[in-house]
């Protein structure tokens, strides 16, 4: 029997950015603690051979590149990077130091329904209104709803604050709203 692989998303956890905790109401009492809460969550529930699909910002790169290296290699799973506008290293800085694969946005296709996976929803186009069922994103924080709806598409942002510092299943999410079960959240 072939192992079951999960699919994890999330978006913003600004690791080694302490001024995030100010401007989201994050929380925290130091930077210490943020990073290992949000990692200690994230490797609790993905498995190293998990696939986690990070949709932007990941870590603050102002950092030291061992420091911004130590944390994405202390992340359980394999990971995809969709950039964020805090992501500023290069392609190749983030394919040495832990990150499996690297994008500006991602389309994917879940039952016959094309995902669309990008960092700002500034950046969603009207053909990716038209064509996705579901847009999943970041960069709003905790100042954007979960979901909404826009014609008949569904927009999920799945920023840290939204989600609980927590890696999100994305077949669950996407079965859920499939089914309408957010389908009273969006009204």
């Amino acid at each position: 029997m072939k192992p079951t692989i999960n699919i994890y998303v999330i978006a913003d956890n600004h690791f080694n950015h302490w001024n995030i905790n100010k401007y989201c109401s994050r929380g925290f009492k130091d930077l210490q603690d943020m990073n290992s809460t949000m990692i200690k969550r994230w490797n609790k529930i993905v498995r190293p051979e998990d696939l986690v699909i990070h949709i932007g910002d990941l870590v603050f790169t102002k950092g030291s590149s061992e420091e911004i290296k130590k944390i994405i290699k202390s992340l359980n799973g394999r990971k995809i990077l969709i950039k964020g506008n805090h992501d500023r290293k290069s392609y190749s800085y983030y394919l040495t130091n832990g990150i499996d694969f690297v994008c500006e946005r991602m389309i994917w296709e879940f039952n016959k329904k094309k995902v669309l996976f990008i960092h700002s929803p500034h950046e969603i186009t009207f053909n990716d209104y038209r064509t996705c069922k579901y847009i999943i994103h970041g960069h709003s924080h905790n100042k954007g709803q979960f979901i909404h709806k826009r014609k008949q598409c569904r927009i999920i942002n799945v920023s840290v604050e939204n989600i609980n510092y927590t890696p999100m299943s994305l077949i669950t999410l996407l079965n859920r709203l499939q089914q309408g079960y957010y389908d009273k959240e969006t009204k």
